[in-house]
């Protein structure tokens, strides 16, 4: 069975540690939420799927494309009451395991909730239960920004544009 594959399957059935055999040692981990938030390594990526797995909803993986060095996958979960999909762009090394992971997140209230949820839960993950309180009040402007405005500007918009 292939990599890509596997860490499908692990994904689907919340697996962390089928998942963490798809990983190089020295794996790397883009996040959508930030060009600097990356994670390194099997500690990290074992810290923050543990806490995404413990969020999200059933996963279900429903596009895979590829050769033996790179994979995209594009996921449909839940977040709440959110639907929530992922893309994800897989490199792998020369041993077949994936060194590289790139993931993608739409739509915007999604990602925001998102990232709402997983710096708190990372921060509480550590112990660090103050900067849980913290970065989970400083993301609720912006979650009720997003969701306002996919309520009541996009349907406005969308009105306009088929006039």
């Amino acid at each position: 069975m292939n990599t890509a594959l596997r860490y499908r399957e692990a994904g689907e059935n919340k697996d962390l540690d089928a998942l963490m055999a798809t990983l190089a040692p020295d794996v790397v981990f883009h996040s959508p939420l930030s060009a600097r938030a990356g994670f390194h390594g099997h500690d990290e990526l074992r810290e923050l799927f543990g806490v995404v797995f413990s969020m999200i909803g059933e996963l279900r993986y429903h596009t895979d494309v590829g050769d033996e060095r790179t994979h995209m996958l594009a996921a449909t979960t839940t977040l709440g009451e959110h639907t929530m999909e992922e893309s994800c762009l897989l490199r792998f090394d020369e041993n077949g395991l994936i060194n590289e992971i790139t993931m993608f997140v739409r739509p915007l209230p999604a990602l925001t909730r998102l990232m709402a949820a997983l710096g708190p839960g990372l921060a509480r993950a550590q112990g660090r239960r103050a900067v849980a309180a913290l970065v989970g009040v400083a993301a609720g402007p912006l979650v009720f920004m997003t969701e306002s405005g996919d309520k009541t500007l996009v349907p406005f918009v969308t009105a306009r544009s088929r006039q």
